[in-house]
């Protein structure tokens, strides 16, 4: 059995199909962002955000014009009572995060509600936990290198990140279409 090796980094005459539709063909772990100290949310604009710590960047350049880019991360988050607020993942084509788009997609008019907090007389409602979510760029059509990072902005009250818990880690994962 003969076993080639495309440019586009598919490999075909193996029994597995390395590079196949669904197929991981690269893993970019970002820097972990255990020395950072606690960062307030300070931005109340998606398009200027508050990135949780710079040092985490991903770089990834695609090998594929047509992949998608599954990005993974975790983080220890606070809202204050009363707070609306946004945390996910932010594309740039700018090395520093400048032009920041959002990689995920909006369900209804914005997403100032992905994280929300309410206050009433019975209860104190502070919210201190730890993070993980999924979100895919769907959006790549070249082979130019991408920035990543966690960002964040409120559209009412406070938010904060790195308050004695989980450090800020994300990862970008190709995945062959």
């Amino acid at each position: 059995m003969t076993i080639t090796f495309h440019p586009d980094g598919r490999v075909t005459g193996v029994s597995n199909n390395f590079g196949a539709s669904g197929n991981i063909i690269q893993t970019v772990v970002g820097t972990n962002g255990e020395n950072s100290g606690s960062v307030t949310i300070t931005s109340s604009t998606s398009s200027a955000p508050t990135f949780l710590d710079s040092n985490c960047k991903v770089t990834i350049t695609p090998k594929r014009s047509n992949s998608k880019i599954l990005l993974t991360w975790t983080a220890q988050i606070r809202l204050n009572p009363s707070t609306m607020a946004y945390f996910g993942v932010y594309y740039s084509a700018n090395s520093n995060m400048s032009s920041p788009t959002i990689v995920e997609k909006a369900r209804g008019g914005s997403l100032n509600e992905t994280y929300r907090t309410v206050d009433n007389s019975n209860y104190n409602n502070y919210i201190f936990e730890a993070w993980s979510r999924i979100s895919w760029d769907e959006t790549i059509s070249d082979t130019n290198v991408r920035y990543y990072n966690v960002g964040a902005y409120k559209s009412a009250g406070d938010c904060y990140y790195g308050d004695n818990g989980t450090a800020l880690q994300l990862m970008a994962q190709e995945i062959a279409v």
